[in-house]
């Protein structure tokens, strides 16, 4: 049977500030938006924009944690075999406002059409998918503050990292909330991300590590995967057992 993990990635969008940037020195980190928005895995581990393979979910409500203004963590496993606990669910509301009740943190219950895909990643393992269509929000806690991040998933190709992507050759794939505060994380990012290490295993949690991406985070790219020893951790521990349901590490 094969291995059943998760996806996080934009496809092949190539942007002409990496193509222009030119080898050496430090690189400034744009500001952008209005980008595509990849479907991430179960796991957050890969993304994809399209996943093949979709199917029909039984379920028709579902409740979970907001992790971003399209995802929400779910607790409970559905949709068929093959899951553990704590899935992210790719979220596309019916109305788009109700995208701005979508904070970090927040419970929320929608109803949708609900669907899983597969993507083939090696003879060994798929990454799955679960996408709530036409989604409503039904229910949610009273407003509050933004909670800290509280799990994190791998986003690819991020058009704020095209200048260094330029200045390596190659595209990059990195955990979100490292993307989330570069002018703290931006340095040392880039010096990780300009020597691969050849182990995930630094000794330090908090370390900023880059790896070449054998698994491809996103199906269609050859990158060097950059996220903290915690998330590699974890990671390890995911591929050895994929029923592992702990959530990815902020």
């Amino acid at each position: 049977m094969r291995l059943i993990l998760a996806a996080a990635a934009l496809p092949m969008l190539f942007h002409s500030t990496a193509l222009a940037a030119q080898a050496g020195g430090p690189v400034a980190f744009a500001q952008v938006t209005a980008l595509p928005i990849p479907l991430q895995s179960i796991s957050g581990r890969f993304s994809s924009l399209n996943p093949v393979n979709r199917r029909n979910c039984p379920t028709k409500q579902v409740t979970g944690r907001v992790v971003s203004a399209h995802l929400i963590m779910v607790s409970e496993s559905f949709c068929g075999p093959g899951q553990s606990g704590n899935v992210l669910v790719n979220v596309a509301f019916a109305n788009p406002a109700d995208t701005a009740q979508m904070v970090v943190g927040r419970g929320v219950t929608i109803t949708a059409s609900f669907k899983s895909a597969e993507e083939d990643r090696t003879s060994v393992f798929y990454a799955k998918y679960l996408i709530a269509e036409k989604a409503k929000l039904v229910a949610a806690d009273p407003p509050a503050a933004p909670a800290p991040a509280f799990t994190s998933y791998m986003i690819c190709q991020p058009p704020e990292l095209d200048a260094l992507a330029g200045k390596l050759g190659g595209e990059l794939c990195v955990q979100n909330t490292i993307l989330a505060n570069l002018a703290v994380t931006g340095a040392a990012l880039e010096t990780a991300a300009r020597a691969p290490a050849s182990a995930a295993d630094s000794g330090d949690p908090n370390a900023i590590i880059c790896l070449r991406d054998l698994e491809r985070s996103d199906i269609h790219l050859s990158a060097i995967a950059c996220a903290r020893g915690s998330y590699w951790g974890w990671y390890q521990t995911k591929w050895r057992d994929y029923l592992f349901s702990t959530a990815a590490p902020p």
